[in-house]
């Protein structure tokens, strides 16, 4: 079974004894309308596959902080816990934290998933289209919207990218890491944002190391970028979150 299969069994699993907490929701916050001029989706991310653990210790809370201050747009929260050490939990904990809107993000296989994450105060959510057939990914996309929240829509390659328009997607980020051999190819960047449909926000996800490589992005045509990985180290952090803010402030 590949990577994807995997996640999408687990996830399942993990559905069925979730216990989706009762009583209203946080009020959503914007999250798609937003993402614009190089807006930067920052990810509170403490383990990966192909990493493991990433040497991270501060609290979710912390980190949001630290984002929010730097100049996020918005907050990434892994909520798988097996490959990525993420928690539910983490969400209120984030989303207390700072102003910015908190975007779950896990292996979505289950609508329980999603009412989870909304009831802690979730305003987004990541859905994979690879993982998913067209009928899950509809069903799932329209259980997001009718809780509230944005979604992004992640895509791999050009059969992603023609569900995530099948379904309507507003928001669709293009990720150029193989989940198959969980390979980076930057060149996938380049390849699928000339085969975006006119109006939809775009998001670019994974290889993204360097402040050059934002303004790379930008001048293909992006309009925001979520980034994980590579926030693991203040240096690079910092410089990335400095050219984002230059290009926010002098867009082209």
């Amino acid at each position: 079974m590949d990577f994807l299969g995997k996640m999408y069994g687990a996830a399942l699993q993990r559905a069925v004894q979730l216990d989706v907490p009762h009583g209203p929701a946080p009020e959503v916050r914007p999250f798609g309308q937003i993402l614009r001029d190089m807006a930067l989706i920052a990810e509170v991310k403490y383990a990966t596959p192909a990493d493991g653990f990433l040497g991270i210790t501060d609290a979710p809370e912390v980190i949001a902080r630290e984002y929010e201050r730097l100049g996020a747009a918005a907050v990434s929260c892994l909520t798988e816990p097996d490959y990525f050490a993420g928690s539910l939990e983490y969400i209120p904990r984030i989303r207390s934290a700072c102003s910015l809107p908190v975007m779950m993000k896990d292996f979505i296989a289950h609508e329980r998933q999603l009412r989870a994450g909304r009831a802690l105060g979730a305003d987004a959510c990541l859905l994979i289209t690879e993982m998913l057939d067209l009928g899950e990914l509809r069903a799932l996309y329209a259980c997001c919207l009718d809780l509230g929240m944005d979604c992004l829509v992640e895509v791999h390659g050009p059969a992603g990218l023609d569900k995530a328009c099948a379904v309507g997607a507003r928001v669709i980020g293009v990720n150029c890491r193989d989940l198959a051999t969980l390979k980076v190819d930057p060149s996938r960047h380049e390849e699928l944002i000339g085969q975006m449909p006119e109006g939809v926000i775009t998001v670019a996800e994974s290889g993204i190391t360097s402040g050059a490589r934002l303004r790379e992005l930008r001048a293909m045509g992006y309009d925001a970028a979520l980034i994980g990985r590579a926030f693991a180290g203040r240096e690079c952090r910092e410089e990335i979150f400095h050219v984002g803010q230059d290009l926010r402030h002098h867009p082209a």
